[in-house]
């Protein structure tokens, strides 16, 4: 299939739980989950736990209904925004901060969580702890120079995107573009946590496929120094999505901090 023929995420109406099931879920592929799901939890733990995440506000700006990254970083932040580019994935995030949605079960990842932390399962209790910190569960449109437009955020402490700048950009210039909006809304000196994935093609949603942006090692890197950050850490692992319904050869992690304004 033509990569220009596949549907974008934030333009094309899709199911929010057709996406979780595939990728997020307590069911979905070991391989897939482990990817997407326990490497995000790992990184960000280990993150946490150096001391450095830390603030009073935290914005969140990722691709789907996912809490899941966010269990490991929520406790060192008072206050958290979550933006996202779907209307469809606002009201269902909305849905699930209020308890009023069974589609997400993340008890799978709360296993994950006891087990990092060497503690016993505890239920729920992370999880609604997590509702409690989000204040906020916006839209955003990256065409805006102001993505909240008219809602004008304060400076973030960090910010965490997992997986987002990879589907909403068109090109490497786009997801330059993209990365610069998102620096305006964190403080100098805050961290960017950034979840992606190198030389992507696309993945796919109840059997129609959906644009990722193929990019490299040195082009992210490259983006991020360009946008004013500068890389702290980087950690990357191959991928085995390497399939008709996924493709992608390496997901990354990179914790980077923000020494620069610049202009978008």
């Amino acid at each position: 299939m033509d990569p220009s023929s596949h549907k974008r995420y934030h333009l094309h109406e899709w199911e929010p739980t057709d996406l979780f099931n595939a990728y997020y879920s307590g069911t979905s592929e070991k391989y897939i989950t482990e990817e997407t799901v326990r490497f995000p939890v790992e990184q960000l733990y280990k993150v946490a736990g150096q001391g450095q995440i830390q603030g009073d506000y935290l914005i969140d700006i990722s691709a789907g209904c996912n809490i899941h990254h966010l269990l490991p970083i929520f406790e060192f932040f008072r206050d958290i925004t979550i933006l996202e580019s779907s209307d469809l994935c606002v009201k269902e995030l909305v849905k699930w901060k209020h308890k009023e949605s069974k589609n997400y079960d993340w008890t799978h990842v709360l296993s994950i969580m006891a087990e990092l932390q060497g503690t016993s399962f505890k239920g729920n209790e992370m999880e609604n702890a997590l509702r409690r910190n989000i204040s906020h569960i916006l839209n955003c449109d990256f065409t805006k120079e102001n993505i909240t437009d008219p809602v004008v955020l304060p400076k973030a402490d960090c910010v965490v995107s997992l997986y987002v700048f990879h589907v909403v950009s068109e090109d490497l210039v786009e997801y330059c573009r993209n990365l610069k909006k998102v620096s305006c809304l964190l403080k100098l000196g805050g961290h960017l946590l950034l979840l992606g994935l190198f030389n992507g093609k696309y993945y796919t949603v109840d059997g129609s496929k959906y644009h990722v942006l193929t990019s490299d090692k040195k082009s992210i890197e490259e983006a991020l120094i360009d946008a004013g950050f500068v890389i702290e850490h980087i950690e990357v692992i191959e991928s085995k999505m390497r399939n008709d319904t996924t493709y992608c050869e390496h997901m990354f992690f990179i914790k980077a901090l923000k020494k620069s304004n610049v202009l978008v």
